[in-house]
C-alpha cells in the first residue's frame, strides 16, 4: 500500500511540474535564419497600420525642425516570443543639414558635436515612439513555433513634409 501512495503521489508531483514548465529559450535569431526557415515578425495590422501609428505619434524635436535638421535613425529590437519588443537600440543615425558649420557657430559648437547633440535627439525620439508602440507583433516562427527575432527598422524624420516612416 506505501509503495502504491509514493508511486501516486509522485505521479501527481510530476504532473504539476509539467503544468508549471517554463521556457526558457532565451535564444534571438538573426533575421536571415528566420527568413529561410521560417515565418518573419510582423506589426499585427499590417505595415500600412505601423506607418500610420509613426506619422500620427512621431515627434519632430523641435530644435531640430528650428535648426531644418533631417534625419534617419536606423533602429534595432527584439520581436519577443509574444509580440513584445525589447531592446531597441539606435545603431546608426543619418544627419542632414544644411549647412553644419554655419549652424555649429551659431550654436556654440564644433561640428561634431553638433551632430552628436541633434543625433541625440533624434535617437530619443525613435526609442520613444517604437517603446510606446500599443500594438504587440506577431513573432517570428521557426517550424510553427514563435522564437525571438532580431528586427532592424529605420524612422525617418524630414522637415516639412512625410518622408515614409516619420513625418515633421
Amino acid at each position: 500500500m506505501k509503495k502504491v501512495m509514493i508511486t501516486a503521489m509522485l505521479g501527481m508531483m510530476t504532473m504539476g511540474a509539467m503544468a508549471q514548465t517554463v521556457d526558457n529559450d532565451t535564444t534571438c535569431y538573426e533575421p536571415e535564419q528566420v527568413y529561410k526557415a521560417g515565418t518573419m515578425p510582423k506589426f499585427k495590422s499590417g505595415m500600412g497600420s505601423m506607418v500610420q501609428y509613426l506619422y500620427n505619434n512621431l515627434r519632430y524635436p523641435k530644435e531640430a525642425e528650428k535648426e531644418m535638421v533631417e534625419a534617419k535613425v536606423l533602429t534595432t529590437f527584439i520581436v519577443e516570443k509574444d509580440g513584445s519588443l525589447s531592446n531597441i537600440t539606435p545603431v546608426n543615425t543619418t544627419l542632414q543639414f544644411f549647412d553644419a558649420k554655419k549652424k555649429a557657430e551659431k550654436l556654440g559648437m564644433t561640428e561634431e558635436e553638433l551632430k552628436q547633440h541633434f543625433g541625440k535627439l533624434f535617437q530619443e525620439e525613435a526609442i520613444r515612439v517604437l517603446t510606446e508602440m500599443p500594438k504587440k507583433w506577431k513573432p517570428g516562427k521557426i517550424a510553427g513555433k514563435p522564437v525571438r527575432t532580431k528586427f532592424e527598422m529605420p524612422v525617418h524624420f524630414g522637415v516639412g513634409r512625410f518622408t515614409g516612416m516619420g513625418r515633421r
